[in-house]
């Protein structure tokens, strides 16, 4: 019996471990056109199941975006799995980009071709940039910061500047922008490392491009070296089925405190939505040693990201108070949307005859009647994990803010 959207919807609601429903709900919606948030849900599949249907469903949302490469590149890895079917599109965009000769994934092998290295220059991004996350930005300076800063009075009590430091929680939180800032207050060099400046379909490259990610940063230290979506990248090995990626755990795990490696100075800096997936070894001393919860943005800093967002925005009669207040658990992406929202409809109304005006508290009433949190679906799960983590205190700081949320 096929479901309706609306009972995959509620399936998911229910249970949203539930893989097959999560597959179904990302097939339906690219048919339906909808690539993008069909992307979403194939990438949450993946990390749930991380099995051929999901990385195939991925690459054929990715092409259905036109991006190719990164099409390619999930496709490539769909090929590992157990249960692989051929996607004939996707089997034709293969063959077009493999250079002539050269074997596919599949086969022992591989082209001396290296990917780009793409290092992003610090844009002086600093903690006066990012607003309230006080008792955040207190832990990262005394753990990260000032070991940089002041290297002779942590060395006299033998702690030295460096080391992992792994930021996680719900998507559109700023984790990105903290770790800016936090190379931005280090005055180091900041190197921002994506999905695609590692992976790469043809064996042996990803674990060459990770290496020489790691040899650039020790070669410009002090360097902040930041890897976004870390899960996609170390994804814990006893639930992969891919070879391929338990190669690139070990890779990351011998650079970041193999014996020979030199990383003193050298800070990691990871950020996650799914800490469930990072494999477990990179939580250990060493690596990425100490794991710091990033919430939904607090009273004063969504205060901060409205009133920014709303600088040079021709509006009239915005209460910013009562709209911080109003956007509890709302992510600074979130805020974003309601913001949009507002400004469409303000413009809708001038479209259709009425005056021109300002954007007005009814147009705010009509964004957040239409919008809702992001991260409910984070903080779900989430407290599923604190109910049942047997005394684990991993998510100690998870727990104590679903408790002040009021959400256990």
């Amino acid at each position: 019996m096929t479901m309706t959207r609306e009972q995959i919807e509620q399936a998911l609601l229910d249970d949203p471990f539930n893989a097959a429903a999560r597959l179904d709900y990302a097939a339906l919606l690219l048919a339906a056109g909808d690539a993008q948030a069909a992307l979403k849900q194939y990438e949450l599949a993946s990390r749930q199941a991380n099995d051929a249907a999901s990385l195939t469903g991925m690459a054929r949302a990715l092409l259905a975006l036109d991006r190719r490469a990164d099409a390619l590149s999930a496709y490539s890895r769909a090929r590992q799995h157990v249960g692989f079917t051929l996607d004939e599109q996707l089997e034709q965009l293969e063959k077009s980009a493999r250079p002539s000769g050269a074997p596919a994934l599949s086969l022992i092998g591989g082209t001396e071709k290296v990917v780009p290295l793409k290092a992003k220059p610090d844009d002086q991004i600093r903690f006066d940039d990012v607003g309230g996350m006080s008792a955040l930005k207190k832990l990262l300076r005394l753990n990260i910061i000032e070991p940089f800063l002041r290297p002779s009075l942590f060395e006299r009590f033998k702690k030295q500047a460096g080391g992992g430091i792994l930021l996680y929680g719900p998507p559109g939180c700023g984790k990105t922008m903290i770790a800016r800032a936090i190379a931005g207050e280090c005055n180091a060099s900041f190197i921002s490392v994506g999905i695609s400046d590692v992976l790469n379909m043809w064996m042996g490259e990803s674990e060459r491009n990770l290496a020489q990610l790691f040899d650039r940063a020790r070669a410009q230290k002090p360097c902040v070296l930041f890897f976004d979506e870390l899960d996609a990248l170390a994804f814990s090995r006893s639930k992969a089925q891919s070879e391929h990626s338990r190669t690139i755990v070990n890779e990351f795990l011998s650079q970041m405190d193999g014996v020979e490696r030199d990383n003193k100075n050298l800070l990691f800096l990871g950020a996650t939505n799914m800490p469930w997936d990072v494999d477990s070894a990179m939580k250990r001393p060493g690596r990425f040693t100490r794991q710091v919860f990033v919430p939904p943005p607090d009273l004063e800093a969504r205060r901060h990201i409205l009133e920014i967002k709303m600088r040079d925005v021709p509006a009239q009669g915005i209460d910013i108070d009562a709209l911080a207040k109003a956007t509890e658990n709302y992510s600074g992406a979130d805020i974003d949307g309601i913001i949009d929202l507002a400004k469409e409809s303000a413009i809708h109304d001038i479209l259709t005859g009425s005056p021109e005006r300002p954007i007005g508290p009814s147009d705010f009433d009509y964004a957040l009647e239409q919008s809702q949190s992001s991260t409910m679906e984070w903080l779900k799960t989430a407290r599923n994990l604190v109910r049942y983590a047997a005394g684990d205190d991993q998510y100690r700081d998870v727990e104590k803010y679903l408790k002040q949320a009021k959400l256990i």
